[in-house]
């Protein structure tokens, strides 16, 4: 008879961390979104992006916090739309080439942090019998 093989994620401070961040990102964005559905001027599309990170954050903080071995996915999806969300707002909102210049650099490091954090929290991912 096999034994069932179950899988999660270690709990550390840096994984508590990495959770509050994701949910912090989430809260922001959400905050984003609500003074934009509320006379904040924000087109619909970035109105939608920043609902969307709030949503990713927050499905990767309960899979972090709940130790799910799917939170590195999570996670980068989470970080992704967010990338995804700083280097849009160039054409979304209409900026001249020098408001956009630091757009991709904005959206590079969220990606290079995200991808630092997933590769943890994927580290410590644990398989046991």
């Amino acid at each position: 008879m096999e034994r069932e093989q179950s899988v999660g994620l270690r709990r550390s401070w840096i994984t508590t961390g990495i959770a509050i961040v994701a949910a912090l990102l989430g809260v922001q964005h959400l905050i984003q979104a609500m003074s934009g559905l509320h006379g904040g001027g924000d087109p619909p599309v970035l109105v939608l992006e920043h609902l969307d990170v709030t949503i990713f954050s927050f499905i990767a903080c309960y899979a972090i916090a709940k130790g799910r071995s799917w939170a590195p996915w999570a996670l980068a999806i989470a970080g992704a739309a967010a990338a995804i969300l700083v280097v849009s707002l160039g054409p979304v909102l209409a900026m001249d080439a020098t408001a956009r210049s630091g757009l991709w650099a904005g959206g590079g490091s969220i990606a290079v942090i995200t991808a630092a954090g997933v590769w943890y929290l994927a580290r410590h991912v644990t398989r046991s019998a």
